[in-house]
């Protein structure tokens, strides 16, 4: 089963890639529309869908830390991106709150950066 689900490294990137694209999509848009508007520009996100759109990568983040668990059974990172997750979606569906959204990311980044090291870990044990 674990060779199913997470045996493949097809999709090792998925919880790095997910959590910098959420990022970005974050504090990217915020640069952007900066940026802009001391060009004189104005940028206008709808900001339900930028925020269902940072949600979401957010959500594909734990996606690809719950595949690494699947090789390395390793839980704590787990718990660290689901965590992450549930303050990225409270700060974006709830109430908005800049410190618990960095902490939110943060707490995504250090869980994908932990998956990709037990990924590589485990792969070299099979090896």
């Amino acid at each position: 089963m674990s060779r199913i689900m997470g045996g493949s490294p097809r999709f090792d990137w998925l919880a790095g890639g997910a959590t910098l694209l959420a990022l970005s999509a974050c504090y990217g848009i915020l640069l952007l529309a900066g940026t802009l508007s001391l060009m004189g520009v104005t940028l206008a996100v709808p900001e339900g869908v930028w925020a269902g759109v940072i949600s979401t990568l957010a959500l594909l983040a734990v996606v690809g830390v719950l595949l690494g668990y699947w090789r390395h059974r390793a839980r704590a990172p787990l718990i660290l991106a689901l965590a992450g997750a549930a303050l990225v979606l409270w700060v974006m569906l709830g109430r908005y709150d800049r410190l618990m959204e960095l902490a939110g990311f943060a707490a995504l980044v250090v869980a994908a950066v932990w998956d990709r090291r037990l990924k590589r870990a485990t792969r070299k044990q099979e090896n």
